[in-house]
């Protein structure tokens, strides 16, 4: 059994999220790169909300990123959308309180979003702007540990605000 979260707090904290990442992040960049708060948010609602809302959290962070952004439209929304119904598919094989699960899904959730959509940008653009490699190294990797580390911060802070423990459903 899942926890329950109301639609407008979701949509609030999502919207909060993309608004200081759009207007605050560019501030705390570490080696060129900076967290992204909208996957670590789709992560954090697919563990402890399940795959439901984990989609829906990915849906309305990808519909925030494609729209403000100058990429392919939609391509956010569906990868988006996956990865917070991958997540919540698999959070109920995880014990969710451990920070060592919480920052390896994160990154490698962040991760595999990053390469998927430089491949979809790839497929559709047909214009190698960067190199895998590179992109790999310089940014996903760099962006995904980032990421990372501020979700071993954030997630004792959001499961604290909204009571979430582990309990024997979840094993």
């Amino acid at each position: 059994m899942y926890n329950k979260i109301n639609r407008v707090t979701l949509y609030t904290i999502l919207i909060t999220a993309f608004l200081i990442q759009l207007l605050f992040l560019d501030h705390i960049k570490l080696a060129g790169v900076k967290p992204d708060l909208l996957v670590l948010l789709v992560v954090f609602f697919a563990i402890f909300f399940g795959p439901g809302i984990g989609a829906e959290a990915g849906f309305v962070s990808g519909l925030l990123k494609d729209t403000y952004s100058l990429d392919i439209f939609g391509a956010n929304i569906i990868l988006l959308s996956l990865t917070g119904l991958v997540v919540g598919g698999l959070s109920p094989k995880l014990f969710k309180e451990s920070k060592l699960t919480q920052g390896l899904l994160v990154f490698a959730s962040s991760a595999l979003y990053m390469v998927s959509h430089y491949f979809v940008s790839l497929s559709v653009l047909k214009i190698e702007y960067v190199t895998l490699q590179d992109y790999l190294y310089r940014l996903i990797l760099p962006s995904s540990l980032y990421t990372a580390m501020l979700s071993i911060l954030l997630f004792p802070v959001l499961i604290k605000r909204y009571r979430l423990k582990e309990n024997a459903e979840y094993l």
